[in-house]
């Protein structure tokens, strides 16, 4: 390690130390909303008190996304004897892994814990408490000191389902010879799609493999679903039902416009329901109270405790909110196509694909630089249509609600875009079965 090298990384440190009261004060800020940033606060300081388990493969899954798109790796190391120790940035990616990993937990087969913090003390008692065989990074969760400790604990590291957008690539280049060597850290870097592959490699870096997307393996809730299509045989003859998903600040006010404007162009168009899924529960009251300045009737989801009231609601042909958590599968299910969050807005769009695994059509905005590829390959695949502005949202909302037969042929496109792309989990379990 050269000697600027090692300077930049005791200036990160530093950094770290005068950010540490701040991270505190945005702990306590954010937790009047969202209570969960004030629990297990001594978790993210590498202060643990869950019972030990030894052998253990470490996974860490950021937030809600991220934990999702982990789930069948994690079913699949599971099956193969593995314990898995599941850390966290924030409440909402650990509420969602105690969802979906319920039985696990219950089980021990998995442990749920906060990451710390990136200093040196808080990291290196985060390994010396767990342990753990090898380390599976999601995404792009790229800690200097979590990766650097790694590799002197001689913990193999992976960063799992790797993607780095254009702008990225260019930051991380501005960086340098540092830059490098954080990546080159890691045993393997086990990128989504070819050109993810291209862009880390253009950092230099030889540890560089390609084995696709898991989030083109994650299965559907299949309660849910049949929870949906249920619903739907109380539903109005010919009511169409469009999902906004995962949306985010913003957005949501361009909806409303696109929304008014389909209505305003098409009066005789009728049986027709906007459902609004906000990608964060803090921001649900917002969004409640945004609607209900727009329209005279909007319905939350968590206050309809029956299907017959969900029926009612949505044959009204008013505004239903969303308003709960990990039920994706269920809002995806009940809708006819989905307009993905995310993407209206310069915010790099939310996972779309398991819309597309249910045979949902899909409406994208201009920003899907988080999903590039399958973005463009979607839109290839004749499974969705890219939008641009109030207009051009507007209009194809109208398309797919008056174009039945085009909207049947979007969805059978969209399913078999999925099942074209599957099979990440199992490449990437070999890799790692072959890592420590």
């Amino acid at each position: 390690m050269s000697i600027s090298i090692r300077l930049l990384l005791w200036l990160y440190e530093c950094l770290w130390y005068l950010a540490l009261p701040v991270a505190l004060i945005r702990l306590y800020w954010k937790g009047r909303r969202l209570p969960g940033y004030r629990q297990h606060v001594a978790e993210r300081f590498g202060f643990y008190s869950c019972q030990k388990t030894s052998n253990l493969i470490w996974l860490h899954a950021v937030s809600v996304g991220e934990t999702r798109a982990a789930a069948p790796l994690v079913e699949a190391l599971i099956a193969s004897g593995k314990t898995i120790l599941l850390t966290h940035m924030t409440p909402t990616g650990r509420a969602t892994g105690q969802q979906i990993f319920e039985q696990h937990l219950k089980s021990g087969c998995l442990q749920q814990v906060y990451l710390p913090y990136d200093v040196s003390w808080a990291v290196n008692a985060f390994y010396r408490y767990f342990s753990p065989q090898i380390g599976l990074i999601m995404e792009t969760e790229v800690w200097p000191t979590l990766v650097l400790s790694a590799k002197r604990h001689k913990i193999p590291t992976i960063l799992v389902n790797a993607r780095l957008s254009n702008r990225s690539a260019k930051r991380a280049a501005s960086f340098g010879a540092i830059a490098t060597y954080i990546y080159q850290s890691f045993t393997k870097i086990l990128a989504q799609t070819g050109l993810d592959a291209k862009r880390y490699q253009s950092l230099h870096l030889n540890n560089v493999l390609v084995t696709g997307n898991l989030k083109f393996d994650v299965a559907a809730n299949s309660s849910q679903v049949n929870e949906a299509l249920l619903l739907r045989k109380e539903l109005n003859a010919g009511m169409q039902i469009v999902c906004a998903a995962s949306t985010r600040e913003g957005e949501e006010e361009l909806i409303v416009a696109a929304w008014q404007k389909l209505k305003q162009d098409h009066p005789d168009l009728k049986n027709i329901c906007l459902l609004i899924v906000p990608r964060h529960p803090q921001r649900f009251d917002d969004v409640y109270a945004l609607l209900t300045k727009s329209f005279p009737q909007v319905a939350r989801k968590s206050l309809l405790k029956t299907n017959a009231d969900l029926a009612t609601a949505i044959n009204q042909q008013g505004i239903l909110l969303g308003d709960s958590m990990g039920e994706m599968s269920f809002y995806y299910a009940l809708s006819d196509f989905v307009v993905m969050g995310g993407s209206l807005q310069p915010l790099g769009g939310q996972n779309f694909i398991e819309a597309c695994a249910l045979g949902r059509p899909i409406i994208l905005g201009q920003h899907t630089f988080n999903f590039q590829q399958a973005g463009i390959d979607v839109i290839d695949a004749e499974a969705g249509l890219r939008v641009d502005g109030i207009e051009g949202l507007s209009q194809a909302m109208g398309l797919l609600f008056l174009n039945h037969e085009l909207k049947e042929a979007m969805s059978t496109n969209a399913l078999d875009f999925a099942n074209q792309h599957t099979g990440a989990t199992q490449k990437i379990l070999a890799i790692v079965q072959a890592s420590h």
